[in-house]
């Protein structure tokens, strides 16, 4: 069976829109591509102008899947070379449901937008809890208030979201000014000292041999070329959850990444508004170089920088 999918000014065909994607009794191919039109308003600014590299599961996801960078696609979908080749970017909501025709339920960016790819303009911290269960969420949303504390110290705003799949994101917003070597390193200088809080129960050692049960803060998501999932995007688990933007305030209410799924509906993203408070990576390094940037934390009060 094949559908039409309304988005902006583009009908795009579905086909086999009754596949289901998510297990016998899940989401289908067609209720993916309905979820990306309808949230095509709130992702289309935090995707626009970023390479995406597709996670397709043509045979649902009790299959394997596999990562495509530079998939065959419509001559008007735009695209841009990279250090990777010719990538994809998602400029219209069209994009986004034709994704989902190719059956690619997870889209991943970069951390750098064109034309300035390699000056990212956003730096991110992964936190994937060690096990399962509402205690092992709760200590990466408390590490997720570390980072949040920490970025502060450094002049830095915060802002989270679910991965949809174990743990959180937390996005920093940035001036385009250093490259992606430079903005990894910060993001290491920010993770060690998240680590350094809580030494028992994080830790950003990268081989999992010397990590010992603790969780690692991942600041390996910055680099060149380094992909993370998009926000919005759905994850390939049952259910079909959803890497969901949420406030500070809702990410004390969540037991799981997993809370917000595929039948998610907003009106107005958490994230809305974040390029506005970029902020200076070089003088956040300058910081840290000189042994500076530790304040007061500021109080749990909204996202960002509580304003």
């Amino acid at each position: 069976m094949r559908t039409t999918v309304r988005a902006g000014r583009r009908k795009v065909e579905v086909k086999h829109a009754e596949k289901p994607l998510f297990g016998p009794d899940g989401a289908t191919k067609a209720d993916l591509a309905d979820y990306y039109a309808r949230i095509a308003p709130l992702m289309l600014p935090l995707v626009r102008d970023r390479p995406v590299a597709l996670e397709r599961f043509p045979d649902g996801i009790d299959d394997s899947g596999f990562l495509s960078q530079h998939p065959p696609h419509p001559k008007w979908i735009r695209t841009v070379w990279t250090s990777s080749g010719r990538m994809m970017e998602c400029q219209e909501a069209a994009a986004l449901v034709w994704c989902a025709d190719q059956a690619a339920i997870t889209l991943h960016t970069w951390s750098s937008r064109t034309p300035r790819l390699g000056l990212p303009d956003r730096m991110v911290l992964d936190l994937d809890p060690v096990g399962e269960g509402e205690d092992a969420f709760e200590s990466c949303r408390d590490a997720a208030w570390s980072v949040r504390e920490v970025l502060t110290e450094l002049g830095l705003a915060a802002y989270v979201m679910t991965t949809g799949s174990r743990g959180l994101h937390v996005h920093s917003p940035l001036r385009p000014e250093v490259g992606d070597l430079e903005v990894r390193r910060l993001a290491k200088a920010v993770a060690d000292r998240v680590a350094a809080r809580a030494p028992e129960e994080w830790t950003t050692r990268v081989r999992k041999a010397a990590r010992h049960g603790r969780m690692f803060v991942d600041y390996l998501r910055n680099g060149p070329a380094q992909l993370a999932v998009a926000p919005y995007s759905v994850r390939a688990r049952p259910g079909a959850p959803v890497a969901a933007p949420v406030t500070w305030e809702e990410l004390d209410q969540l037991t799981s990444s997993r809370d917000l799924t595929i039948d998610l509906e907003r009106q107005e993203c958490p994230f809305a508004g974040m390029r506005r408070h970029a902020r200076s990576p070089r003088r956040a390094l300058s910081l840290l170089d000189r042994g500076e940037g530790g304040v007061v934390p500021r109080p749990r009060t909204s996202q960002g920088e509580g304003e």
